[in-house]
């Protein structure tokens, strides 16, 4: 059996690494001529995202075998609204380093496959490699190829601008801004790499390069951000719903498949999940939107956390701070096994319906 597989990223990588245990060694092609990310960066990998598992690693090892190395623990999440200030303490997820670097997380799963047949600084097209192979797996961790193909229906646009900062840090803290101010219907984190370096990146919804810049500085000025910048960077994202999970031979995983959920944005456990799960698939002939029904229904409940987001105002982000550091609440969101999504989702969708009729109505 033949596989081409577009992307060496957490998607691309995670279906190679699930086709060696089949005996099957794809082909893989990466447009950059390196593993990894251009810039480097930290990020968090929450407990909570896979509910009601209790622990993400556990669940990659697990259900994978994919077994990972976090850079830190995640030991405490501080949230920051405009008039509220929240501390979460417990064992509450991971950091991971995102970038070239060896103990990157791309750089990590690389390391696992037996005998890689990878192939860098090349840009394919997905047509030819179709006739060419028997399944093209498209994991370029974005939706152009999907949008292409008439596939993908766009759900959130941002754009992301950040930095490496110098600085004294909590190397097992999170820290999240939200407000309207800076961030628009999106957000800022802080995650360390170490006790003196960080990065610190703020994601705001619907803007252009040159508008981003302008939040960025009014996000520096406002938190009075006095770190020493030692490096920028710019990234535009998109997420949206993948339907279907493919045409002909031609597949798609991670985000480009949809796998980017629509309200923090976090990727790495449905592209771990949805890369291998498709090798699974292919190997196996089965049904691969079958196999990603609990993956879709996810995201479709955040989606309606996504639009409840959107509608808040800054009093209202108070008000969540101060709702969810009540003892009951806190534990219930970081300290146990309920899951918050499928019960989060359920509540907002009931919600948001009630907010359109009345909006309808006005």
């Amino acid at each position: 059996m033949k596989i081409a597989i577009i992307g060496a990223g957490l998607a691309g990588l995670s279906c190679a690494i699930e086709l060696q245990k089949y005996g099957i060694n794809p082909d893989i092609y990466e447009k950059n001529g390196f593993i990894g990310e251009r810039h480097p960066h930290v990020t968090a990998l929450l407990n909570l995202m896979v509910r009601p598992a209790k622990d993400p690693l556990d669940c990659f090892k697990d259900n994978f075998d994919i077994e990972l190395t976090p850079l830190n623990m995640l030991n405490k999440v501080t949230h920051i609204s405009l008039n509220r200030r929240t501390e979460i303490k417990g064992n509450l997820g991971y950091l991971f380093v995102r970038g070239k670097e060896k103990n990157s997380m791309k750089n990590e799963m690389y390391s696992k496959l037996k005998k890689p047949k990878i192939k860098l600084n090349k840009f394919v097209n997905y047509e030819d490699l179709s006739r060419k192979y028997d399944y093209v797996v498209i994991a370029t961790g974005n939706t152009n190829f999907t949008e292409e193909l008439g596939c993908s229906y766009r759900l959130v646009s941002t754009y992301l601008r950040g930095a490496i900062v110098l600085g004294n840090f909590d190397p097992n803290e999170l820290i999240v801004w939200i407000n309207k101010d800076y961030t628009k219907d999106g957000y800022a984190y802080l995650t360390p790499f170490n006790n003196k370096k960080a990065s610190l990146v703020l994601i705001v919804t619907d803007v252009n390069d040159k508008q981003v810049d302008n939040y960025w500085h009014r996000f520096l000025i406002t938190e009075s951000m006095n770190y020493t910048i030692v490096e920028e960077f710019k990234l535009k994202h998109s997420t949206g719903y993948v339907y279907p999970k493919n045409v002909g031979n031609i597949f798609f995983a991670g985000n480009a498949g949809g796998g980017i959920e629509p309200f923090l944005g976090f990727g790495q456990v449905n592209s771990i999940t949805s890369g291998s799960l498709l090798a699974r698939a292919i190997a196996e002939g089965k049904s691969y939107s079958k196999l990603l029904k609990k993956m879709d229904k996810s995201n479709k409940n955040l989606y309606e956390f996504r639009k409840a987001f959107n509608r808040a105002a800054n009093d209202d982000y108070d008000k969540i701070l101060s709702f969810i550091r009540t003892p009951g609440i806190k534990q219930m969101l970081y300290g146990s096994q309920v899951n918050v999504i499928k019960v989060g989702g359920t509540i907002f969708k009931y919600i948001n319906k009630r907010a359109e009729k009345r909006n309808t109505m006005k």
